[in-house]
C-alpha cells in the first residue's frame, strides 16, 4: 500500500519524538559498552588480527542478539528482551567505534563504512517492523536498540556521503 510506505516514517517519529511531549523519557535503559558481552565474545574481538574480523565478529553478535531480542519480545520476556537488547546495543556501538578508529585508512575505511551500513540497514529494517507488533511493554526495547542502530546508520550515510 502507498499510504503505508509514507506514514510509516511519520509515525515511527512520533513515537520516537512522544516520550518528549510527556515531559521525559519514557525509560532509562544503561548506556551499553563491550563490557556488556559475555568473556568469551570479548575474548574473540581482542584476538581479531584487524578491524574487517572485528567488525564481521561485532556484526556477527549484533545478529544474533538482533534474533534473540525479536524473539524474547514475542515471548513476552523481559528480562532476556532487556539483555537481548543491551547486547545489540553494545555490538551495534562497538561496530561503530571499530570502523571510526580505521579512518586513517581511507580504502579499508570506505570498506568498513559499506559493509556496516549495509547490516544496519537490515537491522533497522526489521526493528521497526517489531515495533509495530510488539506489545506496549515491550517497545522500549526495541526502540532502545532501533536508536543506537539508527544513530549508526546515519552516520554511516554521511560518511557515504563524503565518500562520493
Amino acid at each position: 500500500m502507498p499510504w503505508r510506505s509514507f506514514f510509516q516514517p511519520v509515525l515511527l517519529g512520533l513515537l520516537l519524538l512522544c516520550p518528549m511531549w510527556q515531559g521525559g523519557p519514557l525509560f532509562a535503559l544503561p548506556v551499553s559498552t563491550d563490557q556488556d558481552l559475555p568473556p568469551e565474545e570479548r575474548e574473540a574481538l581482542q584476538k581479531a588480527k584487524d578491524a574487517e574480523a572485528r567488525l564481521k565478529i561485532y556484526l556477527g553478535i549484533a545478529d544474533v542478539r538482533l534474533r534473540d531480542l525479536l524473539a524474547y519480545t514475542r515471548k513476552l520476556d523481559k528480562e532476556n528482551s532487556a539483555k537481548a537488547s543491551l547486547g545489540f546495543r553494545a555490538a551495534i556501538s562497538g561496530a561503530d567505534d571499530c570502523v571510526a578508529k580505521e579512518q586513517a585508512d581511507v580504502k579499508n575505511y570506505r570498506k568498513l563504512v559499506l559493509n556496516l551500513h549495509k547490516a544496519v540497514k537490515k537491522y533497522n529494517f526489521n526493528l521497526v517492523q517489531a515495533l509495530e507488533k510488539a506489545a506496549e511493554d515491550f517497545r522500549k526495547y526495541i526502540q532502545s536498540a532501533y536508536e543506537v542502530s539508527q544513530r549508526v546508520q546515519d552516520a554511516a550515510e554521511i560518511q557515504i556521503v563524503r565518500f562520493h
